[in-house]
């Protein structure tokens, strides 16, 4: 049997190297868990006994697929075959060094190489392509699925059998089962995709106050904007920054399509010889480089999420022990922080002008889609995530409700920071947060602390959306309720959780957090 790396992860290299640690795991009565990108929480990623702060694995199995990234193209009929560990782009964060190493080598660019795509491209391209699935991830659109692009999944299950899922047309098939699944039902190890031919898109990002925005956020729609929804339905790549914080209420709107005949002008250049326009990030460059203002940014907005807790380590002590002195100094920055807030805020990311028109770019699916590769990449800021999927239908209640939510609390709520709204469409995949209906995706950005667990401080929003009769599913990689509501958001689970039973009987893919989370036993 193969051995672990110096860091403690397995690396197999083959569907065998697999079998075999899936059967010492039963044999010694162990867990074994795959770590993709590991940009979910980091209790859904490893087996138990991980310790996040030694990066100490304990005695259970975690492996990761970094040496089975294997691409092959089907002949004349724009298909391909994926390794399981082979990213969708490069991941900067890779321990083994060979999405960052070997950036060729990655889906998405092999994929472009061979004038072929994925109609879903998400914001950051981190993740490997069996990680993606099994949370149910998707890119910004409710026009286009990740889901609907598998055709066969191959998995070694929990008594180290090699299974094969094809996609067909019942939805009752147990194919549908298979791809979100958050590793639970076995290792995904190969998965084939239906590619569409490369494209090129054409979009706007625009920053305006909310009540400015193209389309009636909290609103049903007039005749001149369209409501929430129907923004989202209608454009075909599109996410919201939602700023709430009283003193801001601003909002940026991301959106592109793909290019048409009609889009291709003298400044863009024609299909044969297009002159790619890329999207900007938001950081202003410096000296040539983007490095100096996102330091800035990391380090302002970093103190104001972090606030009051600094204040006192800085002077050595605690909230509970501070002086009068240290108060008072505190009261004040509290009545400032919402006049200085929006103008850290207007430095990256200020609302358009005459004078600064928003941004219009035109570029290669692959080279802008993935429009938040930087700036809300896991080094950058310290954020946790708790993403809503609700019922596209829902939208605007869900806004009306956040909105009100925000305005009575205060900065209690918003944290200083901002809400990403996406949509999602349809998916037949059992527990995919998007089975049955189009959906919004409400992600709440949090700026971790020190004193504060991000599900705490979810837990608010997760009770209001309950209280206020809006049914929700969590995003599977993100920070998740302490019990999910499993039998009324998904019909059917109890199908699933047999299936899951049957393949996994030593139940060695079950750790603690999802044992608790789905209340399996």
């Amino acid at each position: 049997m193969i051995q672990p790396a110096a860091n403690g992860l397995y690396h197999p290299a083959n569907e065998n190297d697999i079998v075999e640690l899936v059967e010492y795991t039963i044999q010694n009565k162990l867990q074994v868990r795959v770590r993709g990108a590991a940009q979910s929480v980091v209790e859904g990623v490893y087996a138990d006994g991980y310790n996040a702060a030694t990066g100490a694995f304990g005695n259970n199995i975690n492996i990761e697929l970094d040496q089975m990234r294997t691409v092959t193209f089907g002949e004349g009929n724009s298909q391909v075959t994926v390794g399981g560990g082979c990213n969708l782009g490069t991941d900067p964060f890779d321990p083994s060094g060979v999405s960052e190493l070997s950036q060729d080598k990655n889906l998405f660019f092999q994929l472009n190489q061979k004038g072929l795509a994925i109609p879903n491209v998400s914001g950051a391209i981190h993740q490997t392509v069996a990680g993606f699935i099994s949370t149910g991830s998707s890119a910004g659109t409710m026009q286009h699925s990740f889901d609907e692009c598998i055709l066969s999944i191959r998995i070694i299950d929990g008594t180290g059998k090699i299974n094969v899922f094809n996609k067909t047309d019942n939805t009752d098939d147990t194919f549908y089962a298979i791809p979100v699944s958050m590793g639970l039902l076995g290792i995904i190890t190969q998965v084939t995709l239906q590619c569409v031919p490369a494209f090129d898109i054409i979009g706007e990002q625009a920053t305006t106050p909310v009540a400015d925005c193209a389309y009636d956020f909290f609103g049903p729609g007039t005749t001149d904007k369209p409501s929430l929804e129907t923004y989202i339905r209608k454009t075909e790549f599109s996410r919201i920054l939602w700023w709430p914080v009283k003193s801001l209420k601003r909002a940026i709107s991301w959106k592109a399509k793909t290019m048409q005949p009609g889009d291709y002008t003298a400044g863009t250049g024609s299909v044969d010889s297009f002159k790619p326009k890329p999207y900007q990030p938001m950081f202003p460059a410096l000296l040539g480089s983007t490095l100096p203002s996102e330091a800035v940014a990391v380090t302002g907005f970093q103190l104001i999420a972090t606030w009051p807790d600094w204040i006192y380590t800085l002077h050595g002590n605690s909230r509970a022990e501070s002086s009068f002195k240290e108060k008072m100094l505190e009261l004040g920055l509290e009545i400032v922080f919402p006049y200085f807030y929006p103008l850290l805020t207007d430095f990256y990311f200020p609302v358009n002008t005459i004078a600064n028109p928003p941004q219009i770019f035109w570029d290669n699916w692959l080279n802008s889609l993935p429009m938040d590769k930087v700036e809300y990449s896991g080094s950058l800021f310290n954020l946790a995530y708790s993403e809503m999927w609700v019922s596209a239908d829902k939208a605007m209640q869900l806004v009306n409700v956040l909105e009100n939510d925000y305005n009575t609390k205060g900065y209690s709520a918003t944290s200083f920071y901002t809400v990403e709204i996406l949509g999602a469409k349809k998916s037949n995949c059992w527990l995919s947060p998007a089975y049955g209906n189009d959906a919004v995706r409400i992600n709440i950005l949090y700026f971790q602390k020190s004193k504060v667990i991000p599900a705490d401080y979810f837990q608010q929003f997760w009770d209001l959306l309950n209280k206020n009769n809006i049914p929700f599913r969590p995003h599977w990689g993100k920070a998740l309720p302490a019990v999910v509501n499993l039998t009324d958001c998904y019909p059917k689970w109890s199908v699933w959780k047999t299936l899951r039973d049957q393949m996994d009987p030593h139940k060695i893919f079950l750790t603690d957090y999802w044992r608790g989370r789905l209340g399996l036993t």
